[in-house]
């Protein structure tokens, strides 16, 4: 093993070469250099740059730079503000929504910004017979079909005005609208790379695509945004695996932020007089997912005992080094709608186990059972160190007479295998999309949406109860009285222990000391129109 000074000493050697390289072919403007240019570190790199066809949050946040959707969050929270579109206005019975579009806008090939473009972004999702329809891959296909279903249709009222109707009132629907699946595309752009169209993304965002080579993205400034112009001239995202070597790059200056550094290396960083730590709040929710069509996880007493043989407080200390909180439903705190302890199930392993043992004498067990536990192999914003976390629940479980096989996969063949049912439990975690409990409950534990190979709800639940309190709380538009339909969901999910919620977890970005403007998004993504480096 190489020691942090050895490290630390090989990789200045490399960042010296990569500055050299960086003033051969453009340093910092101003001095005739050329553009400024920051580099991201991060675990992997995307899987596409279609907002249609992603999910996975490093696809998202490349999405998040270069597209736009009529709606935004304002920065740093999720309260809704204007876009694309520059105004709104909903009919009474909340079922007719008028935008006045932004003019003068154009995407990154040139092409104007319309409502026609509008009309083609949304159509080529929800129309299976639309040309450019992606039937396997649509991102509304693929796991967010759920949250716009509801469309009845979207039509251009004049070049810069459009109306979208839906068929009950919905009160996520402002929120939903803000989120990448329904970002605007270039539909030039869209006929001209057919499929291929996710390695060649064209929005109308503040950085514009570049390059896609090998496990690196570069993007550049946008010089005809509308907005306020990215103080960054270029934007290079750079897949680096290892946590340790994201950090030794990090020190040496090869790259200028940083993301998912492992928890015990969090105090190092705290310390270090070139680096800065930024965290954000807890808007995400790790958890093991027990997939109820597959026996014997379709027996609710058997779920009921698993939740009370794993413990929380290792993996919070072990695994997060303190840095997150034991989670005890599937809301975080700091999502409204929260309820405390909707998963009433304290760490008893002797009950837990004497659970067990009367299910294995009556055959609701067979004691030959090995359980396929599915596990990411790669780190997630909700999931620094997946591994540890596998191994102290299968210790758990194991401890309480349960037999228990780890199936490592990398992520995108992870979420694959979890979306087509193939687990009978599974490691996995959720951010906050946009503020919403309805992107937690309905998307995570309602019946629509088990479809598999696009399931969102990845332990299979179908209740019809609890689908009907979730329906009726998306027609509701006064949050307290949405507030207390889903306090009621939470105790119908608790009681049917689907899960165990594991942790809430804080969301961690390092980066030197002279880049300035990082602010963490509650979906845990880094919009980078503001950062600059100093």
């Amino acid at each position: 093993m190489y020691t942090r000074a050895v490290l630390r000493h090989l990789y200045k050697g490399l960042a010296l070469l990569l500055v050299l390289g960086s003033l051969a072919c453009g340093g910092k403007e101003g001095a005739g250099q050329g553009p400024v240019t920051l580099i991201v570190g991060r675990v992997s790199d995307a899987i596409g740059l279609d907002p249609a066809r992603v999910t996975d949050n490093e696809s998202v946040e490349i999405c998040g730079q270069i597209y736009e959707s009529l709606l935004r969050y304002r920065s740093g929270t999720t309260e809704v503000e204007a876009g694309l579109a520059v105004s709104w206005e909903v009919s009474e019975d909340g079922r007719q929504w008028d935008f006045q579009l932004r003019e003068g806008v154009k995407f990154h090939d040139g092409t104007p910004f319309d409502a026609e473009a509008v009309v083609f972004s949304f159509q080529r999702q929800l129309d299976e017979n639309h040309p450019y329809h992606l039937a396997d891959s649509s991102g509304l296909d693929f796991g967010w079909r759920s949250a716009y279903q509801n469309i009845v249709s979207v039509e251009a009222t004049g070049r810069h005005s459009l109306r979208i109707a839906i068929d009950r009132k919905f009160a996520p629907f402002a929120a939903n609208l803000a989120m990448f699946p329904v970002a605007i595309v270039s539909p030039s752009a869209v006929k001209e790379w057919g499929e291929e169209f996710y390695r060649h993304p064209v929005g109308t965002g503040p950085f514009a695509f570049g390059e896609w080579s090998g496990r690196r993205i570069v993007l550049e400034r946008n010089g005809d945004y509308w907005g306020t112009l990215p103080k960054l001239g270029r934007l290079i995202f750079k897949a680096i695996p290892d946590a340790r070597q994201r950090l030794v790059a990090l020190e040496s200056g090869a790259v200028q932020v940083a993301y998912s550094i492992l928890p015990e290396e969090q105090q190092f960083v705290t310390l270090h007089p070139e680096l800065k730590l930024y965290l954000a709040p807890a808007n995400n929710v790790s958890y093991v997912a027990m997939n109820t069509q597959r026996p014997p996880f379709d027996n609710v007493r058997l779920r009921r005992a698993i939740n009370r043989a794993v413990n929380r407080e290792p993996v919070v200390k072990l695994a997060y080094q303190g840095m997150a909180i034991p989670a005890a439903g599937a809301l975080p705190p700091t999502q409204w709608g929260y309820s405390p302890k909707s998963f009433d199930y304290d760490f008893d392993p002797e009950r837990a186990r004497s659970e067990i043992e009367d299910l294995l004498i009556e055959g609701g067990v067979d004691p030959e059972l090995e359980i396929a536990f599915y596990v990411p192999s790669t780190p997630r914003p909700y999931l620094p160190d997946p591994g540890m976390v596998a191994r102290i629940i299968k210790s758990n479980l194991e401890a309480v007479g349960l037999k228990v096989r780890l199936v490592e996969q990398e992520f995108p063949k992870h979420l694959e295998a979890l979306r087509r049912g193939k687990h009978d439990i599974s490691l996995m975690g959720w951010v906050g999309d946009n503020g919403d409990p309805d992107n937690y409950l309905y998307v995570l534990f309602d019946e629509e949406n088990t479809v598999a190979g696009s399931a969102r709800n990845l332990s299979f639940l179908a209740d019809a109860p609890l689908h009907t309190l979730l329906l009726e709380a998306q027609q509701i538009s006064e949050r307290g009285a949405r507030t207390e339909i889903y306090k009621r969901a939470q105790e119908r999910i608790g009681s049917l222990a689907p899960w165990v919620p594991l942790v809430h977890s804080q969301i961690a970005v390092v980066a030197r000391a002279d880049v300035h403007g990082i602010v963490i998004s509650p979906s845990a993504q880094v919009l980078f129109e503001q950062v600059e480096l100093k």
